[in-house]
């Protein structure tokens, strides 16, 4: 090196790289070697790095773009009308929770795009280390054996994955679904293999570990049936009042804003409960399930009008009705 310095040679080797650039720069050998270490090292984490972010991206966005081709693939016409024929046109599942095309797609994407993130930036780190020269050998040997003890040790952890991956297979629920896993009633903002989240109606946002969930009911399956149950003084006619909330019931069927959200006829259950102070009489109405929250608050808003209209009070007693501005009932 000091014969290299004397001479006028470069100490680095051969090619365009940093340690020949500083020492055409500063003259300095010690300078050039170690600066241009320091450079590379550098330059090789951030090209890591770099990389690592954009191919994430890129397979993110090919996850997705494959997902939405795969749940929108439509049969081919001779196949579509081999199922009908055959009768299996549509799967028993299908016909229970209709069609899941768009929320299976969104809870896909988000699993496997996490999944793919956790791999690519594994990859990328353990890269980093080998640019330091580290030894993985060693690492990987003792990673398997620390793997084996947190195996034993975290049995919850474990479960949660498996959980996770069972409900992901059997599409229980997706991303926007309204579903109700025990303590918690809400939309499912994400779903995880580890941990789903869900948005409660006051607006908490709950984290629930997948294997703490026992049962799980979606009401954003397919359809819903909205039950109204109606109290009634005991003094009213309970026919009377049953054919004025079927008259309002009808009416929203059959109104061009909701029309397309009903699938079924208006059906009356009958008294469904009768106490010393109430008599209860229960409707039901099928509707899609996306419009059965909005529906069911349309529905008592009709009821009540029509109620009060008919002179029919929920309280007791009949209700005032002006007629024809005579100002007598």
């Amino acid at each position: 090196m000091e014969l290299l310095a004397a001479t006028g040679e470069s100490p680095c080797e051969v090619g365009v790289n940093s340690c020949s650039l500083l020492w055409r720069l500063t003259d300095s050998e010690t300078f050039a070697v170690n600066g241009g270490e320091i450079i590379d090292t550098i330059a090789k984490i951030l090209l890591i790095v770099v990389v690592a972010f954009v191919l994430r991206w890129v397979v993110n966005r090919f996850i997705d773009r494959v997902i939405k081709q795969v749940t929108n693939v439509r049969r081919p016409q001779s196949i579509a009308e081999l199922n009908s024929l055959l009768g299996s046109a549509k799967t028993r599942r299908e016909e229970i929770v209709g069609d899941r095309r768009l929320q299976r797609a969104a809870t896909l994407t988000s699993v496997l795009q996490h999944i793919n993130g956790v791999v690519i930036f594994s990859v990328a780190f353990m890269m980093i280390l080998g640019v330091f020269e580290v030894n993985l050998a060693p690492i990987l040997a003792s990673a398997g054996i620390a793997g084996l003890a947190i195996g034993f040790g975290a049995q919850n952890l474990v479960q949660d994955y498996v959980a996770g991956i069972f409900m992901l297979l059997e599409d229980q629920y997706g991303v926007g679904d309204i579903v109700d896993v025990g303590e918690v009633i809400g939309t499912v903002e994400d779903m995880g293999l580890r941990v789903t989240t869900i948005r409660s109606l006051d607006g908490t946002l709950w984290y629930v570990r997948n294997g703490q969930i026992l049962r799980v009911g979606n009401t954003s399956q397919s359809w819903a049936y909205v039950v109204l149950d109606i109290p009634l003084p005991p003094t009213v006619d309970v026919d009377e009042a049953s054919d004025v909330i079927m008259d309002a019931v009808r009416s929203f069927a059959e109104d061009e804003d909701w029309r397309a959200s009903v699938l079924g006829e208006p059906e009356f259950s009958g008294v469904a409960s009768m106490t010393i102070d109430e008599t209860t009489v229960r409707f039901g109405l099928k509707m899609n399930s996306d419009q059965q929250w909005a529906g069911g608050r349309e529905l008592r808003r009709r009821i009540s009008e029509a109620l009060k209209g008919a002179g029919i009070s929920m309280t007791g007693g009949r209700v005032y009705v002006p007629r024809g501005g005579s100002g007598k009932p």
